[in-house]
């Protein structure tokens, strides 16, 4: 019997929270289990200052684990700009084929790991910080609020209970959508 794949929910400093809600409880409605990860083993708070503590590193964890990873954006992330170990760690979840969410500004880690190199996206960053990053195919770039391609889903900050159902549907997973709306 083959045992179930985790969601890995990855934590950096400064990350989003808001935009994880509405996901994690998709998640737990679905009955997908998750697995917090970071970039090492410390506490990390979040933009408005929830101190969580990851269950596991990008170096420790065992990608056989996993069906899926979920990259919330960051309101100030100069300090993963050319994060090499990060880089490594998302090039290598591609290559294993997971699904790959990132919303808001978190599609910039892809694109600096090579991922989005061909694939579309949208982003909460304008086009004027994707130029000064110079990691964007530009000419993939969609003015859209979720974008899906194979396995990425990309989506803008806005759109953070979009991209949760685009992500639970993705892994089939059952859930009320009416349930965000009442």
């Amino acid at each position: 019997m083959n045992k179930p794949k985790f969601t890995g929910i990855m934590l950096y400093p400064r990350f989003s929270e808001y935009e994880l809600s509405v996901l994690l409880s998709v998640l737990q409605q679905g009955g997908k289990q998750t697995v917090y990860v970071g970039l090492d083993n410390q506490v990390i708070k979040g933009e408005a200052g929830l101190p969580c503590i990851p269950e596991t590193t990008i170096k420790d964890i065992n990608l056989e684990n996993l069906d899926s990873i979920v990259l919330p954006g960051v309101d100030d992330f100069e300090h993963l700009v050319n994060h090499k170990e990060l880089a490594s760690f998302l090039f290598k979840v591609n290559e294993h084929r997971l699904l790959i969410g990132a919303i808001s500004s978190a599609p910039y880690l892809l694109s600096m790991s090579g991922v989005l190199a061909d694939k579309k996206f949208t982003t909460g960053l304008t086009k004027e910080q994707r130029k000064f990053l110079g990691t964007f195919t530009e000419g993939n770039f969609e003015n859209s609020q979720v974008v899906v391609d194979d396995n990425i889903i990309t989506a803008r900050g806005t759109a953070f209970i979009d991209f949760a159902f685009r992500f639970g549907d993705c892994l089939n997973l059952k859930y009320q959508k009416e349930w965000y709306y009442s």
